[in-house]
This record gives structure tokens, C-alpha cells and sequence, in this order.
């Protein structure tokens, strides 16, 4: 795992005086697979501003795996799907459902107590 990471240090930006101009507190993460960065200069530890940094960056690279197995997973689901027609729409504020294959539409009720004949 830590060869997937690289980490340098810098001195920080801002105000802060000269502590801020000496000392090599800020910290910069770099994921190399994936070429994210986080940067840290929280604190005036350089070690607290590593481990904030690196939970940062490990919830970004986490959201963002989640986010393309996700995309994934729906362009499968759309895959599936993508050339089936609806062979019945159930319309509940309409109380009616409409048989695509015949074109017929019938009471909603009465389809769901077992009617099937309505729909032939």
C-alpha cells in the first residue's frame, strides 16, 4: 500500500510567521494509480497534517470506487433491460392497466382480485 502513495513536504502558505516560513509542515499525498492529491497544512504537526491528509485522500479514492461500481452496476441494469418492451403497465391514480401486446386497457382492480379475462 505505501508504494501506491506518495508523499512529500513542504512548507506551508499563509499567515503564520515565521514557523510557517522554517518548518516543512504542510503535507502533500499523491495516489499514484489514480493521480489524486490531497494537501494538508492544518495543523502546525507535520505528522497530524500526514494522517489527516491521508484519510482525505483514502474517503476520496473510496467515494470514488463506489461511484464507478455504481455507474457499473446501472449500465448493467440498463444493458439488461435496454430491448424489453413492457408487456403491462399498472396506472394506479387512472386505475387502469393497459396491455401493451393487444392494446387493451382494463380496470386495475379487477386485475388484481384475478380478473385476467379483461386483459384477452
Amino acid at each position: 500500500m505505501s508504494n501506491e502513495f506518495k508523499i512529500t513536504y513542504t512548507r506551508g502558505t499563509g499567515p503564520g510567521g515565521q514557523h510557517k516560513n522554517k518548518v516543512e509542515t504542510c503535507v502533500v499525498i499523491t495516489h499514484i494509480p489514480s493521480g489524486m492529491q490531497e494537501k494538508c497544512e492544518d495543523t502546525r504537526s507535520k505528522l497530524r497534517n500526514e494522517k489527516i491528509a491521508m484519510e482525505r485522500l483514502l474517503r476520496r479514492i473510496e467515494d470514488e470506487n463506489r461511484r464507478l461500481l455504481d455507474e457499473k452496476k446501472n449500465d448493467f441494469r440498463k444493458e439488461q433491460i435496454k430491448d424489453k418492451k413492457a408487456i403491462r403497465t399498472y396506472n394506479y391514480p387512472r386505475n387502469e392497466v393497459k396491455d401493451h401486446r393487444t392494446g387493451k386497457r382494463a380496470n386495475l382492480k379487477k386485475v388484481m382480485d384475478g380478473d385476467l379475462d379483461l386483459l384477452k
